[in-house]
């Protein structure tokens, strides 16, 4: 028997560092997937295969450790409850590289699949709760955001404390730009607080304000009026700016998918400093990114990223 899970990867829509601080969030699912496909063993070995290469241990010596920290940190939340080993093989749909929160995703598909496996219930709240633990683990912090959007899919109001995290079964059209290249997360949101080390209270200012973009911009969902949650996605990347996560480059993606007919809104998804720029809306599939050719904008390697809203959750089967 072979239990295949699988879960999507996402996009925050608002919210970006006022979530680690309390505030609320809006995040959604994409339609990009990975996928783990586990297979008990007879004895204690736990072998790991994915595009990255294969890793071997012993069940009674888990450790964290790169590539495949994020599955090992799952292992480790049943680690009391094994009693055999098994094989583990990752497929993904889109690259890590890519900021759709691929270690959100293969977290929450390993989590579903151990669960099934061990003839556990599978609660998407404790997947939730789960999955959040092995981001903070294995970075030091993370507001679970993009682990809600790959347990519940659709579109998700979160809120990290107290844990809440509201599923809409709502899909729109989207637009993600790649800018090329990516900071991790951990280190802009450390670029960051060196940045406001010495004005906190801005800082607070700041976050306070997203935190109430993702506010306005929940109750705008809830009545589809998407122009104005387009609006507010504007407003909250002036905020992006003011923070320092914004770039030449980011700027000028942003203006460009402004500039398209379909697109009620655009900013800077996630910890930016790289990373995707989402716009909300859809273009023309021809549309090639042409950007600023200036000598101080490099946008060679700017790519559109086909994705688009996804209702479907994380998912698990035996096969």
């Amino acid at each position: 028997m072979q239990l295949k899970a699988s879960a999507p990867g996402s996009l925050m829509l608002l919210g970006e560092y006022a979530v680690l601080h309390g505030k609320q969030a809006l995040v959604c699912a994409v339609d990009k997937r990975i996928t783990v496909t586990l297979l008990p063993r007879a004895d204690n070995k736990i072998e790991i295969q994915s595009h990255h290469g294969h890793y071997s241990t012993d069940l009674s010596q888990i450790k964290i450790e790169k590539p495949f920290h994020f599955v090992l940190g799952a292992l480790k939340q049943y680690h009391a409850k094994l009693k055999q080993g098994c094989e583990i093989n990752i497929e993904s749909e889109f690259s890590d590289r890519v900021g759709l929160g691929s270690s959100a995703a293969v977290t929450v598909a390993t989590l579903a699949a151990l669960t099934m496996w061990l003839d556990i219930q599978l609660v998407p709240f404790n997947i939730l709760r789960q999955g959040r633990a092995v981001v903070r683990q294995i970075q030091g912090i993370g507001s679970g955001a993009d682990i809600a959007a790959s347990v519940y899919g659709g579109m998700v109001g979160y809120t990290a404390q107290p844990l809440f995290a509201e599923k809409f079964a709502i899909v729109h059209p989207l637009t993600a730009l790649y800018a090329g290249f990516k900071t991790p997360t951990v280190e802009a949101i450390k670029q960051v607080q060196t940045h406001f080390a010495t004005y906190p209270h801005l800082y607070r200012h700041i976050c306070n304000s997203i935190g109430q973009c993702a506010v306005e911009g929940i109750a705008l969902l809830r009545k589809q009026e998407w122009v104005q949650l387009g609006e507010i996605m504007n407003m909250q990347q002036g905020m992006m700016e003011s923070l320092g996560v914004s770039s030449p480059l980011l700027r000028d993606m942003v203006d460009e998918l402004r500039k398209q007919s379909g697109i009620l809104g655009a900013k800077v998804s996630g910890s930016g400093l790289g990373d995707c720029v989402i716009g909300l809306g859809a273009i023309s599939e021809q549309y090639g990114y042409t950007g600023n050719h200036s000598s101080s904008v490099n946008s060679n390697n700017v790519q559109r990223i086909p994705v688009a809203m996804t209702i479907q959750g994380v998912h698990c089967e035996k096969i």
